[in-house]
């Protein structure tokens, strides 16, 4: 399901909490409950290793095909940015990665902590590419962190969830998880690397 489409899901009552690494801003605060952020990251892409697919600035994007989700604000930054978006719709992340590696796609923007992890789970696409760390980047929302989505009116499940994870950040539960799986990161905090650019996505829903 893509962003409209969960959106959507939420807005009708077929699922009560959708939870994606959905940025808080200002325009999801209008439209839905949201939590208190349980994750704070940045931004990123993965290129091929052998040649960086000829990214080495945010300038080279233009020309390049981008592999994404239709409808997520990184595919809305990409081509902003002059690139052409190749959506998918509910497939694995091998199917992304493998994409990019063969020349299908060149890039993918995402999470720092998802791209990692990605990597890191499936060793032959790990050889084949790479985050640049000089690529390091945010949206104008990536500060507020990520937050669980509500229906609006269902201010009695924002309590709840909220009360949830005040205990779950306090124990340190959400510091042990992110821990394990995101290389030892503590996303609970904000993380201390240099961003080389912060964009303002236009008509994002992130």
């Amino acid at each position: 399901m893509d962003v409209s489409g969960t959106m959507s899901a939420l807005n009708n009552g077929t699922v009560d909490m959708a939870v994606n690494d959905y940025s808080i801003s200002k325009k999801r605060e209008k439209q839905f409950a949201l939590s208190t952020p349980y994750k704070f990251s940045f931004d990123s892409m993965i290129v091929r290793k052998k040649d960086q697919s000829g990214i080495h600035s945010f300038a080279d994007l233009k020309g390049k095909k981008t592999g994404g989700e239709a409808g997520t604000s990184y595919q809305r930054l990409a081509k902003q940015l002059g690139a052409t978006p190749v959506n998918y719709d509910n497939v694995s992340n091998d199917v992304y990665l493998k994409d990019v590696a063969n020349g299908r796609t060149d890039a993918i923007l995402n999470d720092y902590y998802l791209q990692s992890m990605a990597l890191k789970a499936l060793p032959d696409m790990n050889k084949k590419l790479m985050i640049p760390s000089n690529l390091y980047f945010a949206t104008q929302n990536t500060k507020n962190g990520s937050g669980i989505l509500m229906k609006k009116s269902n201010t009695a499940l924002k309590d709840a969830v909220n009360k949830e994870l005040a205990k779950l950040l306090k124990n340190g539960t959400i510091k042990k998880i992110s821990a394990k799986y995101y290389g030892g990161a503590d996303v609970t905090s904000k993380p201390k690397v240099h961003i080389a650019k912060t964009f303002t996505v236009k008509d994002s829903e992130q």
